[in-house]
């Protein structure tokens, strides 16, 4: 009898699942404990901001802790690409938030307690970017299915999840961090250019404020708030202005900006005990006449002051640039469905990781100043500025002017119409501050 030997068939292996070199396993390998310790660094910063407001959520603080261990309990059934893109956009903004905001902080004024797990943050992102990179090194999935179209559906369908989170998550994300993290740029002794005095000025919760003092020559003297993500060095041009014309002027950095300590919320939901806090000082100041305080806001500063006002009459009056608070806009303008849940959700994302309640509209606060005079700027820079303007002029009475600037940037009245804009705004003050 014959017996004929027969080869067993050689099946060719998908070309990602053979061994791979050891140098790549080597780096596929520290990719789950630098998302894991990344995730942790970007986690304890998150509920230091959540824990360190006023009003703590207790579902967000379960929110932030629920994502990070979902993230790392997916991680290792998630695609390479998925895993890549939740690493590079994640780890991103956590790095450039924190650099601008605590980054820069430390560099410029000096580490404080705040920045702690703001530099975590930093650290954080950078691990998450770098667990991202190295899942790149690790073996690809053999597909379930080999056929064209099936491939394509995977891949579309990739894509759609993509952008799905792109909108419904990343981009609130980006949002909450815009406000939560003021960027905090050296503010340099010559900025203001003209004699001032640099304060220090304590709120109720111990909190010290940075701020310019230019002592007044008539009697009177303006608190100025800046806007959003910036500080009094924005602001310097409308100093020199009031100073011109012998206003005392008190240019305060919110919470968390310029040389202020605290976190930073660009919505302005932390901004009112510094604003009680200017308008103290001033009223001790000996060469300031108590009954002749002003505000006078740009932008957020504007909304701020606002409310300052009708909760505080030793403010005799207010000038408001650019006041248009979000939810007061979407529901002026009428904005379209999807940008009202995206405000929304940005708001709600905003309000978890800052511990803080979101301030109010200021339909139902402007009217609360009268009879006191307020004058409000609007421009046509952003098309929902001047309709909602119009509406906080027709619900305060009146006592609220009015001042239109279509062709004017937002808050941009000093620099594009100087003259008319200095003429205006001080007339107001005069009338309104006069013995």
């Amino acid at each position: 009898m014959t017996f004929t030997a027969v080869e067993p068939a050689r099946s060719t292996p998908h070309p990602e699942a053979t061994a791979q070199p050891r140098w790549r396993s080597r780096i596929a390998s520290l990719e789950r404990p630098l998302l894991l310790v990344g995730l942790a660094l970007i986690t304890a910063h998150l509920l230091d901001l959540a824990f360190s407001g006023p009003a703590t959520s207790a579902p967000a603080i379960v929110a932030i802790l629920a994502v990070a261990a979902g993230w790392a309990v997916a991680q290792p059934r998630l695609s390479r690409a998925t895993r890549l893109g939740l690493g590079i956009s994640v780890g991103l903004l956590a790095t450039g938030f924190g650099v601008v905001s605590h980054g820069l902080h430390v560099v410029n004024s000096g580490p404080d307690l705040r920045d702690v797990t703001g530099v975590g943050y930093i650290a954080g992102g950078l691990l998450l970017i770098a667990a991202g990179i190295t899942a790149l090194a690790a073996a690809r999935r053999a597909p379930r299915r080999a056929g064209l179209g099936w491939r394509a559906a995977h891949v579309g369908g990739w894509l759609v999840g993509a952008a799905s989170f792109a909108v419904l998550a990343l981009m609130p994300f980006a949002v909450a961090n815009l406000a939560s993290h003021a960027p905090r740029w050296a503010i340099g002794d010559g900025a203001l250019g003209i004699a001032h005095e640099n304060v220090r000025i304590e709120t109720a919760d111990g909190r010290k404020l940075s701020a310019w003092y230019v002592p007044s020559r008539n009697g009177a003297a303006v608190l100025l708030s800046h806007g959003s993500g910036g500080s009094r060095g924005r602001v310097a041009a409308h100093v020199r202005m009031l100073a011109r014309h012998g206003y005392g002027v008190l240019a305060l950095d919110n919470p968390g900006n310029g040389g202020s300590e605290g976190h930073s919320n660009g919505l302005g939901d932390n901004a009112q005990p510094g604003l009680a806090a200017g308008i103290d000082y001033l009223v001790r100041r000996p060469d300031v006449d108590r009954r002749r305080i002003a505000g006078f806001g740009v932008s957020l500063g504007g909304e701020v002051l606002l409310q300052a006002a009708a909760r505080d009459r030793r403010l005799a009056t207010v000038i408001s640039d650019g006041a248009a608070r979000p939810t007061d806009s979407t529901r002026v303008n009428r904005v379209g469905a999807f940008e009202r849940a995206m405000t929304w959700s940005a708001m709600q994302v905003l309000r978890g990781v800052s511990g803080m309640r979101a301030s109010p509209s200021l339909m139902g606060i402007v009217p609360r100043i009268a009879p006191r005079p307020v004058l409000l700027v609007a421009s046509g820079g952003d098309p929902t500025e001047i309709p909602t303007a119009r509406r906080y002029r027709d619900v305060g009475g009146a006592g609220v002017q009015l001042w239109e600037l279509p062709d004017t940037g937002h808050t941009a009245g000093l620099r594009t119409h100087p003259a008319a804009y200095e003429r205006r705004t001080i007339a107001f003050l005069d009338r309104s501050l006069r013995r």
